[in-house]
Formats: structure tokens, C-alpha cells, sequence
């Protein structure tokens, strides 16, 4: 919400994006120098294995804002509700895993549900153009991009890297946003910077400007921090009730908050998306404890888990 109300005065996705970044490190580089968490232990092999995962972060992190800027809160977050699908390919693509029928069965709600949000009320046809403007492509890159990032990361959260190099999960995504923010520092600088400087000269309170902008950035860290910490915590059910409860969340808050129009067909879309969500999740969770029963010389940890968390 934070996020459309700055890019309604200031439509600059990729600046925003990166102050938004670049406002975790106000948290956790102070952190590591006072002590007050421990630092992680940093080699130049390390910053070149997070540099893909950080690269896909950040460039899913400007999607994922100029998607919202582009269009509404409400159907960007509709359109990322497809996350287990995009989990899904992505897992058969990299790892040529694929669950049971049965579990990827429960996608099928998502895809109709989005689908249907997506259909133009006033239309006599099956119009699904909306899925064609750059708010829809945008927001699925980005899902994308996640997708292929978190398998990535998960393969990282092991208990050598947390012993060796003291990368427990908020320390894993602390390092994760310092690589990301270096990385779409200069795109983001040649693409919108003279144009972004331009604009905020002419604003009238830019104090209060920046304080909304770091606000917004610092909410943006916390939530992602405590999602990687909550992925080492909860249930995978547990965990996958919260996202989707999350993404509901969202939905009324750029309702209630940004004062967006929605139609009968984007309420009920969304609302069918979201239930097939959390029918995939706990379908998956089930499938999971059951293999890892079958098999409990190498239980399942769930690194292969699509959708499970998302920003």
C-alpha cells in the first residue's frame, strides 16, 4: 500500500526499488559493526555464489514495484498468487521433480481463479487481455524471478554455511539485500536517476517524502527477514496459511486503504485463487510428510516447496 502511494507522486519503480534495498542496510550493516548480530564470514567465492540469487532478488523486486505502479495493488498481488504454479515449473525445469498428480492438481483453482479476476466485466467475450498489459507481465516476471531465487537460496541454508560462515536466515538475507542493492545500484541510477533527481527537486515537502520512502523500506526488510526466519520455524502448513492469509491482507488493504474499484469478477477470482493456494500448500505439506515417512533415511526438509513464501 506504502508502495503505490509513493509511486503515485513519484512513478520512478526502479529508484524506488532501490532505496527501498538499500534501507536495509541502515539496519544491518550498523549491526555487524556494534555487534549486535554476528557478522557473516564473507569471501570473494561466497558474494560470487549469492550473485545470481541476488541479481534474480533485485530484478524481482523492481518488477514486482513497477508492476504496482503500472497498475493496481489488487491485481498485481492476484497475479503473484500463481507462485505454486511458476514453483512448479520452476522445480521441474532445474531439479526434474514434480509432485503427484493429486497435489498438482490443486493449481488448477489458481490458474482459473486468476484467469477469471483477469476477464473485463463489461465484455461479451472471454477478453483476457488484462493478462497482457505490463502491470500482468511485470508481476509475473517478478514471481518468476522469486521462484528461481528462493530455490536457489534454499540450497544455501544448509547447517555448514550457518556453521562456517555464519549464515543462519536472517543473516542470509541480510547478506542477500547488500548484494542485491550493489547490483541494481548503477541500472537503476542510468535508467530513472536524472529523471528521479529531476522530480524530487520539485517537490514541496521532501522531508517527509524520504521518511515515507526509508519507512516503506525498512517494512520491506523486516517482513523479508522474518520470512526466512519463519520458514525455519513453522509447519509447512502453518507457514503456508500465513502467506495466503498475507496475501488476502493485502487484497482489502488496497481496497480499504488506496481506495481501488474492484469488480464482482476480480473478488471472486481472487478469492478462488487464494483458496487453491492454500489447497496447494497443504496438499504439498501432506505429500511431503508422507515421503518423509516412506523414506526416513533422508526425511524431506522441504527445499523443494514452491510458493510457500513470496514478497
Amino acid at each position: 500500500v506504502q508502495n503505490k502511494m509513493i509511486l503515485n507522486q513519484f512513478p520512478y519503480p526502479w529508484i524506488v526499488s532501490w532505496f527501498q534495498l538499500a534501507s536495509g542496510l541502515l539496519f544491518v550493516l550498523p549491526a555487524w559493526a556494534f555487534g549486535a548480530r554476528q557478522k557473516p564470514k564473507v569471501d570473494l567465492g561466497l558474494l560470487l555464489t549469492f550473485a545470481p540469487i541476488a541479481a534474480l532478488h533485485c530484478f524481482g523486486h523492481g518488477l514486482q514495484v513497477s508492476s504496482m505502479g503500472a497498475g493496481s495493488v489488487f491485481f498485481t498481488h492476484v497475479i503473484k498468487a500463481t507462485e505454486p504454479v511458476i514453483g512448479v515449473i520452476v522445480l521441474l525445469l532445474f531439479t526434474g521433480t514434480i509432485a503427484p498428480w493429486r497435489v498438482n492438481a490443486c493449481l488448477l483453482p489458481i490458474v482459473a481463479g486468476v484467469a477469471y479476476a483477469a476477464l473485463k466485466p463489461d465484455s461479451t467475450a472471454f477478453d483476457l487481455s488484462a493478462l497482457w498489459s505490463y502491470a500482468s507481465i511485470a508481476a509475473l516476471g517478478s514471481t518468476i524471478a522469486f521462484a528461481i531465487a528462493k530455490l536457489l537460496a534454499k540450497q544455501l541454508m544448509t547447517k555448514d554455511m550457518k556453521k562456517q560462515r555464519n549464515l543462519d536466515p536472517a543473516n542470509n538475507y541480510a547478506l542477500l539485500t547488500c548484494c542485491s542493492t550493489a547490483l541494481l545500484f548503477f541500472p537503476s541510477l542510468f535508467g530513472q536517476g536524472a529523471s528521479a533527481l529531476n522530480a524530487f527537486s520539485l517537490m514541496d515537502d521532501k522531508a517527509a517524502f524520504v521518511r515515507q520512502l526509508f519507512s516503506c523500506g525498512f517494512f520491506y526488510y523486516f517482513y523479508n527477514e522474518l520470512g526466512f526466519r519463519v520458514l525455519n520455524i513453522l509447519s509447512p502448513v502453518s507457514a503456508s496459511v500465513a502467506n495466503s492469509l498475507k496475501r488476502v491482507v493485502v487484497l482489502l488493504a488496497a481496497v480499504i486503504f488506496l481506495g481501488e474499484k474492484v469488480g464482482p469478477n476480480q473478488i471472486i477470482g481472487a478469492s478462488i485463487a487464494m483458496f487453491g493456494v492454500l489447497l496447494y500448500s497443504i496438499a504439498k505439506a501432506d505429500y511431503s510428510k508422507r515421503k518423509s515417512k516412506a523414506v526416513e533415511q533422508s526425511p524431506v526438509t522441504d527445499p523443494q516447496t514452491p510458493g510457500t513464501w513470496q514478497p
